[in-house]
């Protein structure tokens, strides 16, 4: 079933969070709602859910008006399952009571073979009988994904459901998550600040920033093709910062940076430009001290598993940020030389101020 949001705007008294927000997530696909906090994305989810009072706009479901103002379901008439950072497991029920709980009082044969094949499909087969008091913090959450999925709704929220999962279990969890929603056919809506994880997760991506919509995509248009600097700084580790563009390439706190493909491209010498420069969107190669565009120094290099990042410090400046460069090899740099960086064809940005 196909979760549509259509002009939504909210305040929280004069303050805006939401305006003007049209979304379709779609049945079978997972959708990640990205951005920085206060940029709108739980209350969105709440909206859906009916847990705030909508204010402006429409919800529907596939053809039909799920809500408007003042013409509300309550929470527990919506097809819509929910599941938060803090999973709220019952402590006195076993998980299978746990998952049972939102099928009714009366449970039948097919309720407890439905809890046997979510406990299956999230890797709990054994665990029916334990408390949540002996469970880790990911197996709670992967019970919780389970007792959301238990009413089989047509709408999965799930709002920062990792964010307390410590980072050695949080992929293995994303896996096992990603692919019992992908088996349930639900139409999910993932809010999260993890960019690696909109990435992992995804189908499709809307960044929220600000209350708007600013781009909506598969992981792949967003991370190649963002329309913003606020979408292109959120992948790829990247770094941001302001430059010129001269006769000689790109004038920045770090010296000039080579770029005559972009510089082309916004045919505007002496524009201010921002620049998002992913560690791979820059090369280097050494240089002499007197060369005039030579501008840094390598002032560390450290291995980062398949590829050097090399951290560049400006000569000339007071600048305290230092440029970081990805390289394959470090054969011919040391730390104290100087450099010149080009930008790469890819994983390099600029955007009119």
């Amino acid at each position: 079933m196909t979760l549509r949001f259509s002009n939504i705007s909210h305040q929280y008294g004069s303050q805006s969070i939401l305006s003007g927000v049209d979304l379709v997530a779609l049945p079978g696909e997972i959708t990640c709602l990205l951005g920085p906090s206060g940029g709108g994305k739980s209350t969105l989810l709440y909206l859906a859910a009916g847990l705030e009072p909508l204010q402006h706009g429409e919800i529907w479901l596939d053809n039909q008006l799920l809500a408007k103002p003042n013409n509300e379901p309550a929470p527990e008439k919506r097809p819509i399952g929910l599941m938060f950072q803090n999973n709220a497991l019952f402590p006195n029920m076993t998980v299978a009571d746990n998952i049972l709980f939102g099928l009714g009082r009366r449970h039948t044969s097919e309720h407890h073979a439905l809890v046997t094949r979510l406990l299956h499909e999230v890797g709990l087969e054994n665990y029916a009988k334990r408390y949540p008091h002996t469970l880790s913090g990911g197996q709670q959450q992967r019970v919780a994904l389970a007792r959301a999925l238990a009413p089989q709704p047509k709408v999965l929220l799930m709002d920062e459901p990792y964010a307390s999962i410590d980072v050695t279990r949080r992929r293995v969890l994303r896996e096992s998550a990603r692919r019992t929603l992908k088996h349930s056919h639900t139409a999910t809506i993932l809010v999260t600040h993890d960019p690696s994880e909109a990435m992992e997760m995804a189908d499709k991506i809307a960044i929220l920033d600000k209350g708007h919509i600013v781009q909506f995509g598969t992981p792949k248009d967003l991370f190649e093709q963002p329309n913003n600097a606020t979408v292109a700084g959120m992948f790829g580790d990247a770094q941001t910062f302001t430059g010129v563009i001269t006769d000689y390439g790109l004038q920045t706190d770090f010296g000039t940076i080579a770029c005559d493909n972009y510089a082309a491209d916004l045919n505007a010498k002496g524009q201010s430009v921002t620049v998002v420069a992913r560690p791979n969107g820059l090369s280097l190669a050494p240089t002499h001290t007197d060369n005039s565009n030579s501008c840094l120094t390598i002032d560390d290099i450290r291995y980062v598993g398949h590829q050097w990042l090399v951290f560049l410090q400006a000569e000339d400046t007071t600048q305290t940020h230092q440029l970081r460069v990805a390289v394959d090899s470090t054969d011919h740099l040391s730390i104290g030389q100087s450099v010149k960086v080009s930008a790469q064809d890819t994983d390099f940005f600029l955007f009119h101020r």
